[in-house]
């Protein structure tokens, strides 16, 4: 049955992707973060999905897309240096498997592709916000699911990822911290009541599954988001209370697992997890001071050579002192987006990433301020929801190895076009509303 939906939206899929090029990197968008495929057991599963949709997409936008803008501003120059960038890197690799890097590469370019096209596909509100109810009707639909499983055992089911890049718990908490504002500002905006009080209910619920995941990186990203939407809000007083009330009660009725592995978080450097983590830091840093410039390649700090070369050095190098690495010990990935660009593309790429991550913060932060001048009610809550989903990524990003995730990209997108197209978004949202 699964296998017969599949094709079924892949057929549709299909029909209205060559009609509406911006519908197929919506399609696009949820592939890429659901892994539908994963889900059927079928012959479905031998279907490329995302590379159909992308094929599709792109004849689309050759020969369906009117008013074709290939403009990709400052953020957009930075992806192409970016990509560039790995590029090089891929080519200087230090891995012992060559060829695993050229994969990671060729991966990643996929990610750099809906980028692009979501640059060059939307031009309207309609268009920017199938690409958002596409992300939050993926990892947050999902985190919803996972949610009710969770209060229904009463805390004892271990919320996961299903399949794809999602599947570990502080990844999928990252993702969620990422589209809670999107719920937010589609809550906001749309005029439905049963539409809002749903939207409202899927809040909750992904707020639940933060906590069900475990993850103390998504449950102080999380707590983070909390923070910047009270200073935001008009009832500052009111919430503050009720915080006051409700969370003790909320803490020490949650399960006593949960509250173990958040007090972790005082001791973490006796906690093994963490230790894992240094570790990885250490030897990405030596691998940049080695090759500043190109860095190891695409998970270096995983290939077990250059892993094992480093291992010896790395109980007093840096500011921190830890345990040495047992000679059996497997590496650990970076778990943490800075380091583990640090590592594969060296200070220079390390230098272009955060270039990205700032170019779109002073973007959204930009545009923002304008909204909030002009008094646009539509503006300011997408232009928030773009900004604090990117303020949730680069704070939880230093807890997992996402450097290279889609909706990190997507985000980028949006922002790029939001800077590029306010104008006339701001023009045609008027219009609709009068």
């Amino acid at each position: 049955m699964r296998d017969l939906l599949l094709v079924l939206f892949l057929l549709i899929t299909i029909y209205y992707s060559f009609k509406r090029p911006y519908l197929g990197v919506a399609a696009w968008v949820w592939i890429a973060l659901t892994a539908p495929a994963a889900w059927a057991f079928g012959f479905s599963q031998s279907f490329r999905l995302n590379l159909t949709i992308v094929l599709v997409t792109f004849l689309a936008y050759l020969f369906v897309q009117k008013n074709k803008s290939f403009r990709l501003g400052g953020i957009g120059t930075l992806v192409i240096l970016f990509c560039f960038w790995t590029l090089i890197t891929t080519i200087f690799n230090n891995s012992a498997s060559s060829s695993y890097v050229w994969s990671i590469f060729f991966e990643f370019i996929k990610v750099a592709l809906l980028f692009f096209f979501i640059v060059l596909t939307v031009q309207k509100r309609l268009h920017l916000d199938a690409i958002i109810w596409a992300i939050v009707l993926s990892v947050s639909s999902y985190a919803g699911m996972e949610a009710v499983k969770y209060l229904l055992s009463a805390g004892s089911h271990q919320i996961t990822g299903r399949s794809g890049i999602l599947i570990d718990r502080n990844d999928l908490a990252v993702a969620i911290n990422m589209c809670i504002p999107f719920i937010i500002y589609l809550k906001n905006t749309t005029e439905n009541k049963l539409i809002k009080y749903g939207l409202l209910a899927l809040l909750t619920l992904n707020v639940i599954s933060i906590v069900g995941t475990g993850s103390r990186g998504g449950f102080i990203g999380l707590t983070i988001l909390a923070l910047f939407f009270w200073l935001k809000s008009r009832h500052k007083i009111t919430w503050a209370l009720m915080a006051l009330i409700c969370l003790p009660v909320l803490y020490n009725k949650a399960p006593e697992e949960w509250q173990d592995r958040q007090s972790t978080i005082q001791t973490a450097t006796e906690d093994g997890s963490f230790i894992g983590r240094l570790w990885a830091w250490k030897i990405s840093t030596m691998i940049a001071r080695d090759d500043p410039l190109t860095g190891g390649g695409f998970r270096a700090v995983t290939d077990p050579i250059l892993w094992h070369s480093y291992a010896p050095y790395t109980p007093t190098y840096g500011p921190v002192e830890t345990p040495s690495i047992p000679p059996n010990e497997i590496p650990k990935a970076a778990h943490n987006i800075y380091f583990q660009v640090l590592g594969d593309h060296g200070f220079a790429g390390l230098f272009i990433f955060l270039l990205i991550m700032y170019r779109s913060y002073a973007t959204s932060r930009k545009i923002l301020k304008r909204m909030r001048k002009e008094k646009n009610l539509w503006g300011v809550e997408l232009c928030s929801a773009l900004y604090l989903s990117l303020i949730g990524y680069g704070i939880t990003g230093g807890n997992v190895s996402l450097a290279y995730f889609d909706l990190a990209f997507a985000l980028y997108a949006l922002i790029t076009v939001v800077g590029l197209r306010i104008d006339a978004l701001v023009l045609q949202n008027t219009k609709q509303t009068t």
